[in-house]
């Protein structure tokens, strides 16, 4: 496992993701929720794995119950760095916004047993920017109160990532895959880098495009036929398998500090992290070339609940 160290952190190239430990997450979703015993052993494989981050939310179900509940059998300086995630906010005014925000926090503090969170993001960009000021001034007073150490956003791909690098705030989580270069081309990403942010993907296999094959396609995704063939056709040249080329892609990047992906398995755990340690990084030529390649793609190939959708 690599790390990357930033802000005083070593985070490991692969974050692990629990919704799944709170919810049967995901349209792929072949095991449920996992049961206690399943979710600690899935916990417990990241750990001694080396993953030393996860990503959770209290809209995650009994996620932070479950981390929680782990982290006591853990000792102190072997716990990893935990990211959580508020729901919807109070915005009728300062003093609202800190009730809610508070509350929030400590409900998640309790869940996770932790006095202070390593991590406290907003799980939705439009909480940030429909009230930022207000926002700016709550979050730097949980850090003043020692009640977290860092702040972040999370946002989709459609966000104004220069007004997250702008915020002030320690961390970002961004989709980021192969076929999708907006936040690329247009300095997005390149904005959230230079302010030093950590940045957590998600999404890299795009709800799992990149393991459909052109001749299995669904007939009503046909408009997604050539970038397959493309991409089918660079895992060849590249001799990367199509996981490890999606991974590979996200980790040259300058600027990404971690990939966040959830398991429904410690298996599943295991077989990410070997995954991670057969990634490559991609060369200059290699970048360009896939950016000629996929610079073009359909907007609807890179919305999935657009995916299905009858268009003339």
């Amino acid at each position: 496992m690599k790390y990357n160290e930033t802000k005083g952190v070593s985070i490991s190239e692969l974050s692990l993701g629990t919704v799944q430990l709170g919810v049967s997450y995901g349209i792929n979703n072949q095991s449920g929720k996992p049961d206690r015993t399943q979710a600690f052993g899935i916990l417990d494989t990241a750990l001694t794995n080396g993953i030393s981050a996860l990503d959770t939310a209290a809209a995650y179900g009994d996620s932070e119950q479950v981390i929680g509940q782990w982290l006591q059998t853990i000792p102190e300086e072997k716990r990893p760095f935990i990211t959580t995630k508020l729901k919807a906010l109070d915005h009728s005014g300062l003093d609202a916004l800190r009730r809610s925000v508070n509350a929030q926090l400590e409900h998640s503090m309790q869940q996770l047993g932790l006095s202070c969170i390593p991590c406290l993001m907003l799980h939705n960009f439009d909480e940030y920017d429909c009230d930022r000021e207000n926002m700016r001034v709550v979050f730097d007073e949980l850090k003043q109160a020692g009640k977290i150490r860092f702040s972040g956003i999370s946002a989709y791909a459609h966000h104004d990532y220069r007004v997250i690098a702008a915020s002030g705030f320690d961390a970002a989580q961004i989709p980021l895959n192969i076929f999708d270069w907006r936040q690329i081309d247009n300095g997005g990403l390149d904005a959230l880098r230079a302010s030093g942010m950590m940045i957590f993907v998600r999404s890299v296999y795009l709800q799992g495009l990149v393991f459909q094959t052109p001749e299995q396609l669904d007939p009503r995704m046909e408009f997604a036929r050539q970038t397959l063939v493309s991409f089918r056709s660079l895992c060849g040249k590249y001799a990367l398998a199509p996981a490890e080329l999606a991974l590979s892609f996200a980790l040259s990047l300058p600027g990404v500090t971690s990939l966040v992906l959830g398991s429904e398995t410690a298996e599943q755990v295991r077989q990410n992290v070997d995954l991670l340690d057969r990634t490559a990084r991609l060369s200059e030529a290699q970048l360009n070339e896939i950016h000629t390649l996929f610079r073009d793609v359909p907007e609807r190939l890179l919305t999935p609940s657009e995916w299905f959708n009858a268009q003339k």
